[in-house]
């Protein structure tokens, strides 16, 4: 019989889920981010600090063997993947709108990346969890 691996330990097969899958993605993208708001210490950086603290905070959350259940978890992910799809886009606004130089162009697009990868994980959330949770069938027609 294999022995049982202890409760503290790390999952990385939840990294190969399509969830895992995205938020990884999320936190590279993330830290590219921060790594071109950096050398000009962009007063967006704080926001996009926090964002990034927020991704490694869910992904480190998803690889625990038992992670914590948290009221209405579905709902906070959805605004998690919302607000790091408001913050981003913000972000890359602000890069492009304070200077012109390839590093402004560089972070507006990553930026618009990252922001389209939020608002992919809050639609994937939405449909998933959220939808299914009050009831709705998420293909049914409204009409």
């Amino acid at each position: 019989m294999a022995e049982p691996q202890p409760h503290g330990a790390f999952d990385l097969g939840a990294l190969r889920s399509p969830k895992g899958l995205l938020l990884s993605a999320e936190l590279a993208l993330a830290v590219g981010l921060l790594a071109l708001l950096v050398p000009p210490g962009a007063p967006t950086l704080a926001p996009a600090l926090l964002q990034a603290l927020a991704v490694a905070a869910a992904l480190g959350g998803r690889l625990l063997r038992r992670p914590p259940h948290l009221p209405h978890g579905a709902c906070l992910d959805f605004l998690r993947a919302a607000a790091g799809s408001l913050v981003s886009m913000v972000t890359a606004l602000a890069a492009i709108a304070a200077s012109r130089d390839a590093l402004a162009a560089a972070t507006f697009t990553f930026g618009l990346l990252l922001a389209a990868l939020f608002a992919f994980d809050a639609f994937v959330t939405y449909r998933s969890d959220l939808a299914l949770a009050g009831g709705g069938d998420p293909d049914a027609d409204s009409a």
